[in-house]
């Protein structure tokens, strides 16, 4: 490979500047993700480039109107929500050819914004492995060996540790199968974790894992993370089971997948000072104005759990959405004692603003937070935001996963404001039936529209009683 390759010539044709660049025999994997991300690439500049044509022409029409007298309101929102559009793609097109330039180990390209390589970059062992000698197998008692590998692959999360499946069979009933890939001499090589849900209402199927976004298979290798998923879906097919939804971070070329969901990952620095300044005059302001309020804040653990989950599920019932039960945040808190925490918020004692923080390695993570509708003009849910932020710097973590949004949505601009970038998740399908499609099973399918609105409506007391029946086979 050239020690300084043409940074313009890899984004204009990077699967051509992979094969003239890298010596072979090259790597299969790597050419199927650069074809993949070289279509996303030029899908997003097309977009973009419409886009802008269709901007330059309601300017024009905007300055006609101007002239005439005209009412120029619809125009002016058209604008503002494509000039919006275009600054989402601007973001996702830098994304791609960061992953793009890091196929080509251009880590320190200083035309590049941010070229480090994204939360849980797959950094195998070996580059190749012979499977035939491996042995993957079910088992109950290998929890140790278990997170002791967790512990020593950094593409590893916490939602891999082995805890969940003790966690999820005591909260929600599940059945749940961690398979286990041993080399020859019996050492770790490989884990994939995977829960079974199922329901007349939402169906038979596995994922790895439910109510996360991630947990999909880590390994020493390419080879044997396919190995486990083959496994699995061998696994799957006997049983009778509708499809998997394996959960990953990277892109696999063997499955099919949806892609429009992001994880929002923010680099931490070193003090709160620096994370202070490196925020936008807006935002400080927007952080300070709940600190003139009466406010009490408390990071601790299950002595949290009626103001938190007072706070969240009322949120949920606001939103449309079944919570889960108060149980299985309490199983989390004690599975996990020195991995996460309750912050809640109290405004003149009520509690109003809240999250669930889970930590591991360098990244500290916010699957769940909520605020109470009431306490939204005093922007209570920046001030909790931020004292997180502080939280996460105080206690050495480098990264913060805002968590999982889809592209562009409030959630999204919301957190791209505290200086996160979008890390695409690639959620992969084995499917029974492939005439069915991919599954979707969440609130943004219409289909359940209706019985969103309807649970908007409803009493809380009732919404928590018969939600976490719900919520549990929802993944």
């Amino acid at each position: 490979m050239p020690s300084h390759p043409d940074r313009k010539q890899i984004l204009k044709r990077p699967v051509e500047q992979y094969q003239s660049t890298i010596p072979a025999p090259h790597d299969q994997t790597t050419l199927e993700r650069l074809r993949s991300l070289e279509q996303r690439l030029d899908n997003l500049r097309q977009q973009h480039k419409a886009i802008s044509e269709s901007c330059k022409i309601t300017s024009r029409k905007i300055g006609e109107a101007r002239k005439n007298g005209d009412d120029i309101s619809a125009l002016t929102a058209s604008m503002r929500e494509a000039s919006a559009r275009n600054k989402d793609l601007q973001q996702e097109i830098k994304q791609v050819e960061t992953d793009i330039l890091a196929c080509f180990e251009l880590e320190n390209s200083p035309s590049s914004e941010s070229q480090k390589a994204p939360p849980h970059a797959r950094h195998y062992k070996t580059e190749a492995t012979d499977v035939s000698g491996l042995s993957i197998t079910l088992s109950d008692d290998i929890a140790t060996r278990w997170n002791d590998y967790v512990a020593s692959n950094p593409a590893a999360t916490i939602h891999h540790r082995y805890e969940w499946k003790r966690l999820f069979e005591d909260s929600y009933g599940h059945n749940c199968y961690y398979f286990c890939a041993c080399d020859r001499h019996d050492v770790v090589v490989g884990i994939l974790p995977l829960i079974h849900m199922q329901s007349r209402l939402f169906g038979n199927f596995l994922v790895s894992m439910p109510f996360f976004q991630s947990g999909g298979a880590v390994a020493d290798s390419p080879e044997i993370e396919q190995a486990l998923m083959a496994e699995a879906i061998r696994y799957a097919t006997d049983r009778g089971i509708e499809h998997i939804e394996f959960r990953d971070d990277i892109s696999r070329s063997e499955l099919p997948a949806q892609s429009h969901k992001v994880n929002m990952v923010l680099a931490l620095p070193e003090d709160e000072k620096a994370l202070w300044n490196s925020f936008t005059p807006k935002l400080r302001a927007q952080i300070k104005k709940p600190q003139r309020k009466e406010t009490e804040l408390r990071f601790a653990g299950i002595e949290l759990l009626d103001d938190f989950y007072q706070v969240y599920s009322r949120n949920m019932r606001d939103l449309g959405s079944p919570a889960h039960s108060k149980q299985f945040i309490a199983h989390i808190l004690r599975h996990f004692p020195d991995n996460s925490w309750l912050v809640v918020i109290r405004h003149h004692g009520k509690a109003v603003s809240a999250g669930l923080l889970l930590g591991h390695a360098d990244m500290l993570e916010i699957p769940l937070a909520s605020t109470v509708r009431s306490a939204n003009r005093y922007s209570m849910n920046m001030l909790l935001y931020w004292e997180i932020l502080k939280f996460a710097v105080e206690h050495g973590y480098r990264q913060f996963n805002f968590g999982r949004s889809s592209k562009g949505a409030g959630t999204y601009r919301f957190k791209q404001q505290w200086g996160a970038r979008p890390q695409t998740l690639h959620w992969h399908y084995w499917l029974r039936d492939e005439a069915r499609g991919m599954p979707s099973l969440n609130t943004s399918n219409p289909r359940y529209a209706l019985v969103i609105n309807i649970w908007k409506r409803l009493p809380l007391w009732i919404t928590r009683i018969i939600g976490p029946a719900i919520v549990r086979y929802l993944p």
